[in-house]
């Protein structure tokens, strides 16, 4: 929203500060900083699942340190990619209508 279509009575939030914005942005990289760092610590000694293993070595990729939200991020980003590849096919849109597509 610009300047000329704010409402002028409207008080100002907290978010409408680019400082509070850049705080909140800032914390939010830390606090993952922080859980990957726990999450590295504690897949050196310990296998989260082990309490499901019935006394044999788990071996495989679960194991890697991380593996679960690398794997999470490689998901999410392969569906982004369908999905954009789904909204336009060769330049032809496949599943994307026209923004008057309900009013026509």
């Amino acid at each position: 929203m610009t300047e000329k279509t704010k409402n002028p009575k409207e008080p100002k939030r907290w978010l409408d500060d680019a400082g509070n914005v850049k705080k909140l942005v800032r914390g939010f990289y830390w606090t993952c900083g922080l859980v990957i760092l726990i999450d590295l610590i504690f897949s050196i000694g310990w296998h989260k699942h082990a309490a499901f293993s019935d006394e044999s070595l788990i071996e495989g990729p679960e194991t890697w340190p991380a593996f679960y939200g690398i794997y999470g991020f490689v998901a999410c980003s392969v569906l982004v990619f369908i999905a954009k590849a789904l909204r336009a096919y060769k330049g032809k849109p496949l599943l994307m209508r026209d923004e008057d597509y309900w009013e026509k």
